[in-house]
This record gives structure tokens, C-alpha cells and sequence, in this order.
């Protein structure tokens, strides 16, 4: 949840919308500074996004596994993602030994 403060000089007027949304008319310096605010905020979240995914990366596997399987109705979109970039990882890494394996007959091509 985010909270925004609007000074008297960045609206015109503020009226009742549809199902109790605010119709709210910014004049140019509050349109400004809400793209500044909007802009510092992205900033922010970009910052808490990183050191999530800082934070994902540091777990074992099979905390991310314990992770995705705790949260109801399936894990987070960046849960997933970091279980998909190990999971590269590894068949990356154990790529040529799958080729040894098939040059020698003991796995078929897929």
C-alpha cells in the first residue's frame, strides 16, 4: 500500500466517481510531481524486487522447494522463475554427459 499526499496546488478539483472511486483533476504541477513520485517509487520497489531475488538465489534448493510448496494456491511468479534458472543450470552442466550417454547408446534422442 502506498499513500500519496496531494497539496491544495495539485488538484483543481476532487469529485465522487462510480462505486466510490475520487475523480481527481491535477493541475500541471501535480501532474509533475506525481510522475516524480510514481518515478522515485518504482525506484524503491526495484531496489526490494533485486534483493529478493538476491535472497532466493542464496536459499538451497531445497528451501525453494519447501518455499514454492508452502504458499497457497502455487508459489509466487519469482519463486518459479528462480526454480526455472536453476533448473537451466543444471541442464546446462549436465549436458555433455547426456551426450556421452547417447553416443554410447545408453539414452536415445528425446
Amino acid at each position: 500500500m502506498t499513500t500519496l499526499l496531494l497539496d491544495r496546488s495539485d488538484y483543481r478539483d476532487v469529485s465522487a466517481a462510480a462505486e466510490g472511486g475520487l475523480l481527481i483533476e491535477l493541475t500541471e504541477a501535480g501532474a509533475r510531481r506525481l510522475v516524480d513520485l510514481a518515478d522515485r517509487h518504482r525506484a524503491a520497489l526495484a531496489v526490494r524486487e533485486g534483493q529478493r531475488a538476491a535472497w532466493l538465489r542464496s536459499l538451497s534448493n531445497d528451501e525453494l522447494i519447501e518455499l514454492a510448496m508452502a504458499t497457497f494456491g502455487g508459489p509466487p511468479p519469482d519463486v518459479l522463475a528462480e526454480a526455472a534458472r536453476r533448473m537451466q543450470v543444471i541442464m546446462q552442466r549436465i549436458q555433455p554427459a547426456l551426450g556421452v550417454l547417447r553416443a554410447v547408446g545408453v539414452i536415445k534422442e528425446a
